[in-house]
């Protein structure tokens, strides 16, 4: 559901752009009977940009949100200051437009929720605008699975997890070194492996590449030494964070950071991400030479913010903000 949102995130973002004078809030509410598959016939809140709202659950029967979507049509309000029944998300707003919106078979699902700080701010041209505009609508159920099944580089192939890999990802994350300064703890079972198979799974069919294995190209075998990956920490503020370990006998080659920057590539050109982040421990400076490699900058050391092996650790945090990121030759 975190990169569906970043996705939806986007589309809002791009729809801003084309009518900013009138979107001083713009978001998605859907039922939620849609998006959480829940007996319900409330509206929830989706992705949005603007001011902060507490209107985060709307029941249909109230509201302009909750008319559009009950009558199943288009609401312009030029005043909603003349309406005690208004909802309002930012208290500077004075005209609404709320548009449905419809899932390939016809059935409403969710609706685009626009407000202005002006009067009568739209016009018949900007409803249709709007109601042509929602066709496009990222629904759901379109959503796909991470695409992409492999990324190259001079030394790598970064590649989806399989099944067939159980016995070489067990081999390396058995390595108590390995674990040492990650939050999981080292495998213990072949079943353990398998947890992280199926985790690497469900990630891609939420459409993270979380996590990518690497395997040398020069290796006949295909062995898999490693694994980096994208996690979606916070999509609403599109915030990724950069995961990644390798097998122990190639540590201090720059493979983490070579096979890092295919994955960042894709993420800055593909994904709303605003805010690369990474954290390591202060006692491992490997991992904080993996980030400088990759042009990431220190901001600081976020004291007692993990609770690691049964202590508190103290942890660098770098970050690579959309304004300073250029993409890596590989």
């Amino acid at each position: 559901m975190d990169i569906y949102f970043a996705k939806v995130l986007a589309w809002l973002e791009t729809l801003k752009s084309k009518q900013p004078a009138v979107c001083d809030w713009i978001g998605i509410y859907y039922k939620e009977s849609y998006l959480h598959k829940l007996n319900s016939t409330d509206l929830v809140l989706g992705p949005f940009i603007g001011e902060h709202t507490d209107h985060v659950r709307i029941p249909i029967d109230r509201g302009f949100c909750g008319m559009a979507l009950r009558e199943e049509r288009t609401v312009n309000v030029a005043d909603v200051t003349k309406d005690s029944t208004h909802i309002a998300c930012s208290l500077k707003t004075r005209s609404e437009l709320v548009v449905p919106i419809a899932d390939k078979a016809g059935h409403f699902v969710a609706e685009l929720d626009i407000d202005c700080n002006r009067l009568a701010a739209f016009t018949p041209e900007l409803e249709t605008f709007f109601k042509e505009a929602v066709k496009s609508f990222p629904l759901l159920e379109e959503f796909a699975p991470f695409p992409v099944e492999s990324f190259e580089t001079e030394r790598l192939i970064l590649r989806k997890v399989k099944q067939t890999d159980l016995n070489d990802i067990f081999e390396y994350c058995q390595n108590p070194n390995v674990a040492r300064y990650v939050t999981w703890e080292p495998h213990q079972t072949i079943a353990d492996t398998q947890k992280f198979i199926d985790y690497a799974q469900s990630s891609y069919a939420k459409g993270a590449p979380e996590p990518m294995v690497l395997v040398l190209k020069d290796d006949p075998k295909g062995k898999v030494i490693g694994s980096v990956g994208l996690i979606p920490a916070s999509p609403k503020n599109r915030i990724f964070e950069l995961a990644y370990a390798l097998s122990e006998e190639h540590w201090g080659k720059g493979l983490v950071a070579e096979g890092s920057k295919a994955i960042i590539n894709y993420a800055f050109n593909h994904f709303a991400i605003e805010r690369l982040q990474c954290r390591c421990d202060v006692l491992n400076p490997q991992s904080s030479r993996v980030m400088e490699k990759l042009g990431m900058h220190y901001e600081g050391t976020l004291k007692a913010s993990m609770y690691l092996k049964g202590k508190p650790r103290d942890m660098h945090m770098y970050s690579l903000v959309r304004s300073d990121f250029r993409p890596y030759a590989l």
